[in-house]
């Protein structure tokens, strides 16, 4: 049957359903009949119009009658109780040695803290500020050692804490994607920062009650962090030991662990959270009953984390079934550019394109980040510390990020801005090309030399568009507007990379094939992914990794900014690269499925194909 005969026969009945969900009043078994009536006209349209506007449009109704049948129904109580009682449990007790080893790192960073302000007596105002410890000691001199937790009101000092601990919990268990190397960083800077903290008020004579007052909230806070490191070992150790996996399975199953872990502490912080704010202000409550909460708070995480997995282990009383889904298979096929996908399918299919040429991807972004900070360096009139000023930028916590529109200064000496536009060029040039060679060969034009010279030139004009819009990057309002503007930039820069060399021409296809939907779905997964590797550089990690490399330095007079300065700028150069090269490999796979959301050019090829195929008694023939 073709199109436009299909939708003539239900139009009216797929009018009248869209009228009945409209209304307030629905009669149940009316809108079963529909659920099911949809759903059969759904599964016609894509057997035989898949890539058309009609199977989108009948998916859109499916879910919206789903919606109204299944809007009442509760998450399933039994299986949040199963993560609980079983899933959970299971994964700690099979995670226990990445739990004993975060423990230990805990203790020793404690100790080293503790013995680092023994040695240094100044070594708390490193680690914890001089704005604080002078504080605390005004406080000890007017007899209320812990008066810094009565200062702000129980409730917005509830939300700041929790929402805090959360961000450090996350970082450290996130961290993990760095084959565990940045959770162990970021525990060894936390136990640091613990042990000076809790010898500082030794050296002061208050400990005891220092001890009864923090750890209130502290018990239940260090446990979180020493778990969340436990889930960011679990989280890289797919990619230090795959086992019998491929490298990238075995980094998703052990990364699935570890934000199991980190969900499974999600209530612990917030109830630290919640003491930190209401319980430990009140430091008149009796000795006892303070040393009793806090035994009680150990004793809880002792019996849930620690006793619980081991006791349902030895009894055999885990539930036999796997409670993790079966990986997806590995994929080994050609990209499809002939479906309409969805932002998550353009996602995978970027970061398939990039694992196909690893070796190709890493060299790539090393050499153009070291071609960028030696042009830069080499032609600037001031020291390398001078070069790049990472400071404060009003509007945005992120010092590095907020910096960023330094690369692309056009008052730096030796052309720095336009140096950077060859190098975009290029890597958009390199980008669409990787693309251009997973297209099956019967379908892929022929390769020509003068076409990709004339796009590239036409890419290079584009390239000014992209470091404004990089440039933005520095306050809030330019992200937002980034989410839209990147996305649109790169689909442009594929019409004239594979349709046509003029921008000009190119520019009112790209506005015809643009879907703001799914580009902003896109530029927002994008975006949030630049700003957490960007939180990298203005991590503690960073800081010590500088401080680790430290003993490279000469122990000239001004070395080691000039160390740090051109060492963050290639961190933030590479990181850079890269965000630019998945946007615009993102950008030429929305081009393909845009192009068959508007043009339906393989459809097209497939009705031509009607009736010319060979045939053994109606069907097919092999």
């Amino acid at each position: 049957m073709k199109e436009t005969k299909f939708i003539e026969q239900n139009r009216e009945k797929w009018a009248e359903f869209e009228k009945m969900l409209r209304e307030d009043r629905k009669d149940p078994e009316k809108l079963n009949d529909l659920f099911i009536q949809v759903t059969d006209d759904l599964s016609y349209a894509r057997t035989f119009y898949p890539n058309r506007s009609v199977r989108v449009f009948l998916n859109s109704l499916a879910q919206r009658v789903f919606h109204n049948i299944y809007k009442g129904r509760r998450f399933p109580v039994e299986r949040l109780k199963l993560f609980w009682t079983e899933e959970l449990p299971r994964i700690m007790w099979e995670s226990r040695q990445a739990l004993l080893l975060s423990f230990s790192l805990f203790v020793l960073s404690f100790t080293i803290g503790v013995v680092s302000s023994i040695i240094n007596p100044d070594f708390a105002r490193i680690i914890l500020g001089d704005g604080y410890v002078d504080m605390t000691l005004s406080n000890i001199e007017n007899g209320d050692p812990m008066a810094v937790y009565k200062d702000s009101g129980p409730l917005g000092m509830t939300a700041g804490i929790t929402a805090n601990n959360l961000f450090v919990a996350l970082r450290t268990a996130i961290f993990g994607v760095l084959a565990s190397i940045g959770t162990v960083f970021i525990m060894l800077y936390n136990g640091i920062m613990v042990g000076a903290f809790q010898y500082f008020f030794v050296e002061q004579g208050v400990f005891w009650e220092s001890f009864l007052t923090i750890w209130i909230h502290g018990t239940l806070e260090i446990s979180a962090i020493i778990i969340a490191g436990a889930a960011g070992l679990v989280a890289g150790s797919g990619l230090l030991f795959p086992g019998t996996y491929r490298r990238v399975q075995a980094f998703q199953l052990s990364m699935r662990r570890g934000l199991k872990i980190f969900i499974g502490i999600v209530p612990i912080i917030i109830l630290a959270g919640f003491f930190e704010s209401f319980l430990t202000r009140f430091t008149e409550t009796p000795d006892p009953i303070r040393a009793a909460f806090i035994l009680t708070s150990l004793l809880f995480v002792l019996w849930y984390f620690v006793w619980l997995p081991r006791y349902k282990h030895r009894k055999g009383t885990f539930k036999a079934v796997s409670l993790d889904k079966e990986l997806p298979p590995t994929r080994t096929n050609a990209l499809d550019f002939k479906s309409i996908k969805t932002v998550g399918e353009i996602l995978s299919d970027v970061f398939t394109v990039l694992s196909r040429h690893p070796r190709t991807t890493l060299l790539g972004l090393f050499a153009t980040t070291a071609a960028f900070a030696s042009w830069a360096f080499g032609w600037s009139d001031k020291p390398a510390a001078d070069t790049f000023l990472f400071m404060d930028v009003p509007l945005w916590p992120l010092d590095i990020l907020g910096s960023l529109g330094d690369f692309f200064s056009k008052t730096h000496p030796g052309g720095l801005y336009f140096f950077q536009l060859l190098m975009l060029a290029g890597i958009a040039v390199a980008a669409f090309r990787a693309l251009e060679q997973e297209i099956p060969s019967v379908q892929r034009e022929a390769f020509s030399i003068r076409k990709t010279l004339l796009s590239s030139v036409s890419l290079l004009a584009l390239m000014p568009g992209f470091a404004a819009a990089l440039e933005l990057l520095s306050q809030f309002f330019g992200v937002m507007v980034s989410w839209v503007v990147f996305p649109f930039l790169a689909l442009w820069a594929a019409v004239i990379y594979f349709e046509t060399p003029n921008p000009l021409k190119a520019l009112p296809r790209a506005f015809r094939l643009m879907r703001w939907g799914p580009a902003m779905g896109i530029g927002l997964l994008i975006g949030a992914l630049n700003l957490l590797f960007f939180m990298f550089l203005e991590s503690p990690i960073w800081d010590m990794t500088l401080e680790l490399f430290s003993w490279f330095v000469p122990p000239a007079e001004g070395a080691m900014a000039s160390f740090s300065t051109i060492s963050t700028t290639c961190a933030a150069g590479v990181l850079m690269y890269f965000f630019f090269l998945i946007t615009i490999l993102s950008g030429g796979l929305q081009y393909f499925s845009f192009r068959e959301i508007g043009d339906a050019n393989s459809l097209r090829q497939q009705l031509d194909q009607v009736g010319q195929t060979r045939k053994i008694r109606g069907l097919a023939r092999e």
